[in-house]
């Protein structure tokens, strides 16, 4: 009798191996799909940080250069107010104009905090644009936002 207890065990244990192998194969097959494709995606994110990475630094550079160094400037919260409403522009083209955050421009504005000397000197030479200059400046800061949601936008399409 042990012989036939013996048999009926092996082919009980050959039967559930085959199929459990049936179930667990195709399960492997599509383990290794999904490994694939994190692997494409990874490479993906990588090559998109990257090209952000790039796109970034030139969002962040001014596009008026400070000019005068040796000389004082004066000017209040009330005064950068004034001359943004003179030139009919807002705080975020004021702000990508100058290089600064929407925040810092809302804070000079509200006397919160004070422009550094650089920003002062930035400050006094759009003082000084014609309506055509400051245009070009306005369009050159645009440029650099543009180039980094044009940068995002295949992001969000993948």
């Amino acid at each position: 009798m042990p012989d036939l207890k013996q048999t009926l065990t092996d082919e009980i244990r050959r039967l559930s191996r085959k199929e459990i192998k049936t179930v667990v194969t195709p399960l492997l097959e599509t383990i290794a799909a999904l490994k694939k494709q994190l692997s494409e995606m990874k490479k993906s994110a990588a090559e998109l940080t990257k090209r952000f990475e790039k796109a970034a630094p030139a969002a962040k550079e001014p596009v008026i250069k400070a000019t005068a160094e040796g000389t004082t400037v004066r000017i209040s919260a009330q005064g950068i107010k004034k001359l943004r409403e003179k030139k009919k522009i807002t705080q975020a083209q004021l702000a990508a104009m100058l290089g600064v955050t929407l925040h810092t421009v809302s804070m000079w504005e509200m006397g919160r905090s004070v422009p550094r000397k650089e920003m002062k000197a930035k400050l006094c030479a759009i003082r000084k644009m014609g309506k055509r200059e400051l245009a070009a400046a306005l369009s050159a800061a645009a440029a650099p936002a543009k180039a980094a949601k044009a940068a995002e936008a295949p992001a969000a399409a993948k």
